[in-house]
């Protein structure tokens, strides 16, 4: 999604989106992918397959055997 469009359905402000999406560029959680002057924002699935053992580890359930997050993401650019 663009920054348009991700403030078109979240009623969110233009400068408090790009200002989230920045951070969250920089940590990976979401990848950016360049189209001429465009910017197209995606969640960087590798992160979101870690939520469910995160959560567990945070409400103090067991956590169960899985192969370990990978923190890098994709490194491709998209």
């Amino acid at each position: 999604m663009t920054v348009g469009e991700i403030v078109s359905v979240s009623g969110v402000g233009q400068s408090t989106v790009s200002h989230h999406l920045k951070i969250l560029a920089e940590v990976r959680f979401v990848l950016v992918e360049r189209q001429g002057t465009s910017s197209l924002y995606r969640i960087n699935e590798a992160c979101v397959s870690c939520f469910p053992t995160a959560a567990d580890v945070v409400m103090g359930k067991p956590v169960p055997a899985s192969p370990a997050c990978d923190r890098t993401g994709d490194r491709d650019g998209t």
